[in-house]
């Protein structure tokens, strides 16, 4: 990954999270946000999911549409994504993995970020 210049190891961002639906077993969500990508650009993501819960934690996924500068050269795309959360109550931290997709995504990677809940 270092020769490909993507060796930025650690993807932190930021994303704001509206809860659409909440029951007993889950939430469906809306989320947008940004993160420092592998190549050290800023990608944008938005899209809609829903998790289960287990506790504090949360399993699920999402329909994400996301623009970077690494990612698919540059060209916006949309891609389901597997998400875990942890809800500290004022903000949730998320992990997210992106597998290895043809020329959309030539690395698998982890990417980690907290999202601050802006209600139902």
């Amino acid at each position: 990954m270092r020769r490909s210049g993507l060796d930025n190891q650690l993807n932190l961002g930021l994303g704001l999270n509206y809860t659409l639906h909440e029951d007993e077993r889950g939430i469906g969500f809306a989320e947008a946000g940004f993160y420092r990508d592998s190549g050290s650009h800023v990608a944008k993501l938005a899209g809609v999911g829903y998790q289960y819960k287990y506790g504090s934690w949360r399993l699920g996924g999402a329909l994400v549409g996301i623009q970077s500068p690494t990612y698919n050269d540059g060209r916006f795309f949309i891609a389901p994504l597997p998400i875990l959360t942890y809800d500290l109550g004022a903000v949730k931290l998320n992990a997210v993995y992106v597998p290895r997709y043809g020329e959309y995504n030539k690395f698998a990677v982890f990417g980690f970020y907290f999202s601050v809940p802006l209600g139902k």
